[in-house]
C-alpha cells in the first residue's frame, strides 16, 4: 500500500504527473507544434509546488525546438516541469525558450558529485538539478517513466538529506516514483554506488 509520508508531496506528485501526461498527449496530437494548442489546455500545466518552485510546462508553446524529436521534447519537459520561480520571475513576459540553451546545463556527473561539497551550492538550484539528474539516470534502467525522486520520508534531494548522498560520498540512495498511476503510484527504493573500478552501478 502506498502511504504518503509527506501530504504536500502527494499534491505536488499528482500535479506533476497530470501535467506530464497532458504534455505527452499534446505532443502526440500536434506533432510537437504546441502553437496549435488552445491556451486553456496550456494553462493546465502551469502551477506552483509546495516549496515555491513552479511548473513552466504551460510555456511549451513558446519553446523553439532545435531537433524536433520526441527525446528532445522529453528532455525539455523534464527541465520545465519544475523550475526555481526566482529564475523565471514573470512567465507572462516570456517570448521564447530555446531548447538548446535550456538543456545546455541540466546534468551533473556522478564522478564530480562524489567529491563535491554541497554546502557551498546554491541550495534551491542544486536541489532541482540533483532531482533532474537522478530522474535521468534512473530512467536509463527503469523505462516506465520516473516522475519524482525523494528520500525515504518523501522529501526531494536537499541540503538536509545531503542530496541523497551517503556520508562516505560513494553512494546515493532514496525512492523514485513512476508516473503510470497517479492514484496509487509505484515507488521503488534505489541505490547508486561507485564500484572499485570507478564506474557507477544502479540497483532498485
Amino acid at each position: 500500500m502506498f502511504i504518503d509520508l509527506n501530504p504536500k508531496f502527494g499534491t505536488d506528485f499528482r500535479n506533476a504527473s497530470n501535467a506530464r501526461k497532458v504534455a505527452d498527449m499534446l505532443w502526440g496530437v500536434t506533432g510537437g507544434d504546441f502553437t496549435k494548442v488552445p491556451p486553456s489546455y496550456m494553462n493546465q500545466m502551469g502551477f506552483e509546488y509546495s516549496d515555491g518552485s513552479i511548473s513552466l510546462l504551460d510555456q511549451l508553446n513558446k519553446v523553439e525546438f532545435s531537433e524536433g524529436t520526441y527525446q528532445e521534447f522529453s528532455d525539455v519537459v523534464d527541465h520545465l516541469i519544475r523550475v526555481d520561480s526566482e529564475d523565471w520571475p514573470d512567465r507572462d513576459s516570456i517570448l521564447s525558450i530555446q531548447s538548446e540553451k535550456l538543456l545546455k546545463d541540466t546534468g551533473i556527473d556522478f564522478r564530480e558529485s562524489a567529491g563535491f561539497d554541497f554546502s557551498y551550492a546554491e541550495k534551491r538550484d542544486m536541489s532541482r538539478k540533483m532531482e533532474l539528474f537522478f530522474r535521468k539516470v534512473i530512467s536509463s534502467v527503469y523505462t516506465d517513466g520516473v516522475t519524482s525522486v525523494t528520500d525515504k520520508n518523501g522529501n526531494p534531494p536537499n541540503a538536509q538529506n545531503n542530496y541523497l548522498m551517503a556520508p562516505d560520498g560513494k553512494s546515493f540512495s532514496g525512492i523514485f516514483y513512476d508516473s503510470n498511476n497517479e492514484v496509487k503510484p509505484k515507488k521503488f527504493s534505489f541505490n547508486i554506488k561507485e564500484n572499485s573500478d570507478g564506474n557507477w552501478e544502479i540497483s532498485y
